[in-house]
């Protein structure tokens, strides 16, 4: 196995009318959604062996992820089904081009029901990557069998990556929330997120331990109330949490591109300019390729690179999972946009190595 990714699979249900309240629309279309699971998907497409560790209900809905995940290549062999709760489900009212505004249907949810004793340790440690996203750490008991993962791989000095994927809606407690952020953080190799995560991340490490007001400046107030940090601000951000721990910590910078901070220094790669039509998922696709990126070897500004390509083929269409390009798709895209030589990089199939691959390892 690749790579393992961990955390939510629901159903999207997208509005067909765009710019249009949820009040107001009158269809929807269905899609797999869910960070984790579009995250598998977008790596199965891009060549990887990859698996999903998620739970999903004994119902029709579940029934359609399982099936889609498989459709595409992901391994649902630790994607189990629960007994009692339901799949979760989110409505999105779509407004290009700036963010769309969602409603989740997940408590209780049938994606949160993942025990530690329902993994199979030989593939959480022989996975060369593990990606969790922040969400997964919301609820018990999943966030107890994240945690685990995580330091029983960092103990055997394995790459895990956490994309962080805040969303204050889905959090009881502005405390908990930083609890156990700070927690995971420190546990992982590669932090991927927007300005807004990065911000909230960083804020998370170094409040631990401290009061946390969710009506001043705490890390439990949503991000859409902070003003975005410049690139100076974002660095020194990076930096601290490089000094939790972190190896690399990876900024999704929306059409301006991307960059990503190590000890190594700062790369940065800009966007590819597109046709908006919904940006749900961009950083879903963007994470699938960066993550390739890594296990393939490439330097970092290639990572960041790729990662921008397939985000940008994700925004100019209206799912999320299956807006996520094929490997054919991405070369075109690159070879299109002025970037040959690395569209000649990737596999010619839809599995297989890139040219130049190495083991993965951390960054």
């Amino acid at each position: 196995m690749d790579v393992l990714t961990v955390g939510r699979v629901i159903v999207d249900l997208y509005a067909n009318e765009l710019h249009r309240p949820l009040e107001d629309v009158e269809s929807f279309s269905k899609y797999l959604g869910g960070s984790a699971a579009n995250i598998a998907v977008g790596l199965a497409r891009l060549g990887q062996r990859c698996g999903l560790i998620s739970r999903v209900g004994d119902d029709g809905h579940g029934r359609f992820l399982r099936r889609y995940l498989e459709e595409n290549g992901v391994d649902t062999r630790l994607v189990g089904t629960d007994p009692r709760y339901r799949t979760g489900l989110a409505f999105a009212a779509i407004f290009p081009p700036q963010d769309s505004r969602v409603l989740f249907y997940r408590d209780p949810c049938a994606d949160t029901e993942v025990h530690w004793n329902d993994l199979d340790p030989a593939m959480i440690y022989g996975a060369r990557m593990v990606i969790v996203t922040g969400t997964a750490l919301a609820k018990s008991p999943l966030r107890e069998a994240v945690l685990h993962l995580l330091r029983g791989r960092r103990r055997r000095g394995l790459l895990n990556v956490m994309d962080i994927d805040y969303r204050p809606v889905l959090w009881r407690d502005p405390v908990e929330t930083v609890l156990y952020y700070d927690w995971a953080v420190r546990l992982c190799d590669v932090l991927i997120g927007n300005e807004a995560e990065i911000a909230f991340a960083a804020g998370a490490v170094k409040r631990c331990g401290e009061p946390c007001d969710p009506a001043a400046n705490a890390p439990g107030r949503p991000p859409a109330e902070k003003s975005a940090p410049g690139r100076d601000e974002l660095e020194a951000m990076a930096r601290a949490l490089l000094r939790a721990g972190v190896s690399q910590v990876v900024v999704k910078l929306g059409a301006q591109g991307s960059m990503a901070v190590s000890e190594g220094g700062t790369d940065v790669a800009p966007g590819f300019p597109v046709q908006v039509v919904n940006t749900l998922g961009a950083g879903d696709g963007f994470a699938a390729g960066f993550c390739s990126g890594v296990l393939w070897g490439w330097p970092a500004a290639d990572c960041l690179t790729f990662g921008n390509a397939v985000g940008a083929i994700v925004v100019s269409r209206h799912g999320c999972a299956p807006a996520i390009p094929t490997l054919p798709e991405l070369k075109a895209f690159l070879a299109d946009r002025g970037r040959p030589e690395m569209a000649e990089r990737l596999p010619n199939g839809e599995r297989g190595d890139a040219t130049e691959a190495t083991e993965g390892g951390r960054p």
